[in-house]
């Protein structure tokens, strides 16, 4: 526990927004060396390396680095102009017409903001400006955005304002783009255009800046110089009056974040070197890591799609049995994957997307802005009271907004997160049934399933399937670790096995099933069968922790929705009744039809069905683990908690059918059913090797 109390306090010192400006300087992490350091580093060494934090030197540095960041917010100046959008019509509901950017640094909390966001760098093109309100439009939540409502039909004005405080005389120029009329005011005195773009002379001292733009069509730029540099590595520009102190601070203080954080790098690279204790090893790991990111610059989406299959050397490389866990996958299998996509969201960090009207990507993106930016914390985001759409990600979508700006780089990050824990629930699954290698060969065929299939369309889409498979694989991994007597794992897991549920509603029975994993993965399904094998191995704490947990959270969702509509119904007001697959009058045959439909639309990965060779993996799982329940010789040997989770990952298709995106609705499915064909053919090799 205290392991995860330091993670979250490093979380905390590491993401808060810093009032200086400089490298890894905190939320919005809007600069691709941020995004990839924090956002994917970080959180890698953090998550696969805890142990680091239990180290004198990591602690310190995470106190020092929270300490200097209070201590700057409550002494200087925050550094940037204030950017304030304010356009001719409403936008969004609740009459936007000046809109809130993604920044926490900014009034993100006011109904009406006098910061849009702060502004600490030139934006060279449209899409670097914080415009993701673009993506609000329009203000009835019934109709689709029209052209007129984003650029080049759409117009706006800005306002940008703070203070200069400069050390020398020098001249300030604001160069804007050709769409952009821009005009300013400075110690209240009028400027134009041609004067800003010019330059305006300035004498040593404070000045207070006020820069109007009228923005029209789509070339926007803008750009504040100060003798001919970015305004803010050349002199000292603030929101606020800057003091005495700002100008000692602020030509060293706005590295000091970024040394602390490298510190703690080096800590954990230290730390897993002396762990290692095989340069071998290290090499091997850079040198996979080195290749997947040179393929993943230069070899385009098809290169991309093959990285995991190029991780496959790992399963023979020699390990000493110590290093045969997590430590190994971590550095082989998770690291290089990881890399795959620092190089993919690259381009995208500080940039918005815009966002195809209509759908249900751009539906939660509203969601979320309505919950962070007006206030409605329990409501959800719609006009609606109920979740007619898979409801908590929009919050995780807006708090990814949070952390990386306006860029949707977070939601490609959290997606290969979300593969990434799926990935380690089939090492660790296959592992334990087989041993390491197995488990390494289950968890990049995992992986490659999920690139060489229709689910690699899903990274980064903005959807729920990779973030509810996320939570529940995590809940199965901490299922396991609750098996020693762990309560804060048991609690852990059935927090996340609710949270997969309430991510996307269709995966609850494979959340209620996490409580399978009160029996060991050696426990075999034939087992099951016979009370007096199974009773002694389970784990009555994890059993009743996870089914307690995830009831609790199912109450607490209907509460939610009798609170607002008073119908005591946990489905009420969803879209179950739309998509149900059978409907009342279907005949006999109709109905059989549907549920053989909407089940082979999971198996084989296509909507509508269809025979793919990709999916064969996850066909063989699924027969497998139903081959198993019927103690089938050899297939009763398979692990009884793999053979009911694979069951239950399929039993939301006989309610509800999902449509669109092909591959999105077997995401859920694939970990599972691949560890379950991993670990068959290991069974049948064992009884090869015997004959």
């Amino acid at each position: 526990m205290r392991t995860v109390f330091w993670a979250a306090l490093a979380a905390v010192a590491v993401l808060w927004p810093g009032r200086l400006a400089g490298p890894l300087d905190g939320v919005p992490l809007d600069t691709p060396i941020e995004a990839a350091a924090i956002g994917v580093g970080l959180a890698w060494l953090i998550a696969t390396h805890a142990r680091l934090l239990r180290e004198t030197a990591p602690r310190v540095l995470v106190i020092s680095l929270l300490a200097w960041k209070v201590g700057t917010s409550a002494l200087v100046a925050q550094d940037g102009w204030c950017l304030q959008f304010t356009l001719p019509v409403p936008v969004f509901v609740d009459n936007v017409t000046v809109p809130h950017s993604w920044d926490v640094r900014a009034d993100w909390r006011a109904p009406v903001p006098t910061c849009s966001a702060i502004m600490t760098r030139g934006y060279a093109e449209l899409e670097r400006f914080p415009a993701w309100f673009y993506n609000l439009a329009p203000a009835d939540w019934e109709n689709p955005a029209r052209a007129a409502d984003r650029p080049p039909e759409a117009s706006s004005t800005l306002r940008l304002s703070g203070y200069l405080d400069a050390r020398r005389t020098g001249t300030l120029q604001v160069l804007v783009g050709e769409d952009i009329a821009a005009s300013a005011t400075i110690d209240g005195r009028e400027v134009t255009g041609g004067e800003l773009a010019a330059g305006v002379a300035l004498s040593e001292g404070s000045h207070q800046i006020a820069v109007h733009g009228d923005l029209r069509r789509t070339h926007w730029s803008l750009a504040p110089l100060w003798n001919g540099a970015n305004v803010w590595s050349a002199t000292t520009a603030t929101v606020g009056a800057p003091s005495s102190i700002d100008a000692w601070v602020r030509p060293w203080g706005r590295f000091v974040p970024a040394f602390l954080i490298l510190a703690v790098g080096l800590c954990g690279v230290l730390s897993i070197a002396r762990r290692a204790r095989s340069l071998p090893i290290m090499s091997y790991a850079a040198g996979v890591t080195s290749l997947v990111t040179l393929v993943a610059a230069f070899a385009g989406d098809s290169g991309r799609r093959l990285v995991p299959l190029m991780l496959a050397g790992a399963a023979i490389v020699p390990l000493p049995r110590r290093l045969q866990g997590v430590f190994g996958w971590s550095l082989f299998v998770a690291l290089p994957f990881l890399m795959l996509f620092v190089v993919i969201g690259w381009p995208q960090a500080g940039l918005f997307t815009w966002y195809s009207s209509g759908d249900d990507w751009w539906m939660f993106q509203r969601f979320s802005y309505r919950i962070f930016m007006q206030g409605y914390w329990l409501q959800g985001g719609h006009s609606y009271d109920t979740f007619w759409f898979q409801p908590l990600y929009r919050w995780l979508a807006g708090s990814l907004h949070m952390v990386f700006g306006d860029s949707s780089i977070g939601e490609l990050f959290w997606d290969a997160g979300g593969a990434l824990i799926g990935s380690a629930f089939a090492f660790q699954a296959a592992r334990q049934f087989a041993g390491y290698r197995w488990g390494l060969i289950a968890s990049i065929a995992t992986l490659s399933l999920f690139t060489l299939g229709p689910a690699w369309h899903l990274f980064g889409r903005g959807l729920t399937e990779f973030s509810s498979a996320g939570f529940i694989y995590a809940a199965a991994l901490l299922a396991l670790r609750g098996r020693a007597g762990s309560v804060p794992a048991i609690a852990m897991a059935a927090v996340a096995a609710t949270l997969g549920f309430y991510t996307r509603l269709n995966n609850l029975p494979m959340a209620l099933t996490v409580a399978a994993f009160a029996w060991p993965v050696r426990q075999p399904v034939s087992d099951l069968y016979v009370p007096s094998r199974w009773r002694t191995r389970l784990s009555l704490p994890v059993l009743a922790g996870v089914l307690g947990g995830v009831a609790f959270g199912m109450l607490l969702f209907t509460l939610r929705t009798y609170y607002y509509t008073g119908v005591f119904s946990m489905l009420h007001g969803t879209s179950a009744s739309l998509n149900s697959v059978v409907h009342p009058g279907d005949s006999y045959a109709t109905a059989a039809g549907n549920l053989f439909s909407s089940l082979m639309m999971l198996l084989s990965l296509n909507d509508p069905p269809r025979f793919d060779f990709r999916a064969l993996p996850v066909i063989a799982g699924f027969a497998a683990a139903l081959l198993g329940a019927l103690r089938v010789p050899l297939f009763r040997a398979l692990p009884f908690n793999l053979v009911a989770f694979s069951l239950s990952a399929v039993m939301g298709a006989f309610v509800a059918r999902g449509v669109a995106y092909p591959g999105r609705f077997s995401t859920h499915l694939i970990p599972v059913t691949v560890t379950l064909t991993v670990c068959l053919l290991s069974l049948f090799r064992k009884n090869n090797s015997k004959k």
